[in-house]
């Protein structure tokens, strides 16, 4: 994964690791949130973003995009998504940033959904790695921010 990312304000890359803490400085009512979408076309795409809540400022949203060729098992590219997450997670702690409040994870608690296939293994590997994760419907991160950078 290419850690390039680009403010979703202005659309310019940025240099993540002192932009958050630049951000962070300036609003100490901050929460992190990290979530991950996938996207099949010809190829597939995944967008990761991170959101930036300051309480009663709304959110500051970040994100990357990684076109790869196309994945068509199902359990191999929302485990990506995870991945991606983790990975930015990760990365940001490595480098003192805070640990993210959550990690969202696009995926359904309602079994009759394919990509509740996947949960279990989500949740248990997110949290094994020291982090809180959400599903949906609360995984707002993944199911809406990131989904609608993907498309």
């Amino acid at each position: 994964m290419d850690l390039k990312f680009k403010s979703l304000t202005t659309r310019n890359e940025i240099d993540l690791i002192p932009y958050i803490k630049d951000f962070l400085s300036k609003n100490s009512d901050t929460s992190i949130f990290i979530g991950s979408d996938s996207q099949n076309t010809r190829n597939t795409t995944f967008a990761t973003v991170i959101v930036l809540h300051n309480t009663g400022k709304g959110g500051h949203i970040l994100y990357v995009k990684d076109i790869v060729p196309l994945i068509r098992d199902r359990f191999s590219r929302l485990w990506n998504e995870v991945e991606y997450s983790l990975q930015v997670a990760n990365y940001l702690v490595e480098h003192g940033i805070p640990k993210p409040n959550f990690i969202d994870i696009d995926l359904n608690p309602d079994p009759k959904y394919k990509s509740n296939q996947v949960l279990r293994a989500a949740l248990g590997y997110v949290e094994s790695m020291g982090y809180t994760p959400r599903c949906k419907p609360n995984a707002v991160v993944a199911s809406y921010v990131a989904d609608a950078i993907c498309k």
